[in-house]
């Protein structure tokens, strides 16, 4: 036993004397502090930002709203019950209550009352000479007047390129 307990106390001892163990090198933490900074940029920042994004939509919802949740259904707001739970109604008098956190998507939101009647009181009070309020077109309504366009264009130029025939009598 004293042999085992001279010999672990005389390696230990060559261990410090070749400078392995006698102290703590930081060039071992640089890959594992590597690792975490990928980490946090890759997965946990996205995730966060993700997360804030789906609560600022489930703070926007309101009464008309339609929306998506997690289990596949597809309706309207109806209510909200409380901060945790809404009415959806996914068909003619057909009302379920969800859980507002399973709400992935809305679909469709309606707009707010009160910008409603201000829109409506602008318009109404303007004077004749100002322009009139309009919204600004969204990129989709964008698309999609450049995709009739084009189909309008086309249209328009293989028409023109047929040439008549003579009908027979």
């Amino acid at each position: 036993m004293k042999g085992f307990l001279i010999a672990s106390i005389l390696s230990t001892s060559m261990l410090f004397a070749n400078g392995g163990g006698a102290g703590f090198d930081m060039m071992q933490l640089i890959p594992l502090v590597l690792i975490f900074v990928i980490f946090y940029f890759l997965i946990l920042r996205p995730q966060q930002k993700k997360t804030r994004a789906h609560q600022e939509v489930l703070k926007e919802l309101r009464r008309g709203d339609r929306v998506v949740t997690a289990g596949g259904l597809l309706g309207t707001v109806d209510k909200i019950i409380n901060d945790g739970e809404i009415s959806l109604e996914i068909a003619d008098n057909v009302k379920v209550r969800v859980v507002k956190a399973t709400v992935t998507e809305v679909l469709a939101k309606t707009q707010p009352v009160a910008e409603t009647v201000k829109t409506t009181a602008a318009k109404v009070a303007a004077p004749k000479t100002a322009k009139p309020v309009s919204a600004k077109p969204t990129k989709a309504i964008k698309k999609a007047a450049t995709k009739a366009k084009a189909a309008t264009n086309s249209a328009v130029k293989k028409t023109a390129s047929k040439k008549p025939t003579k009908k027979s009598k």
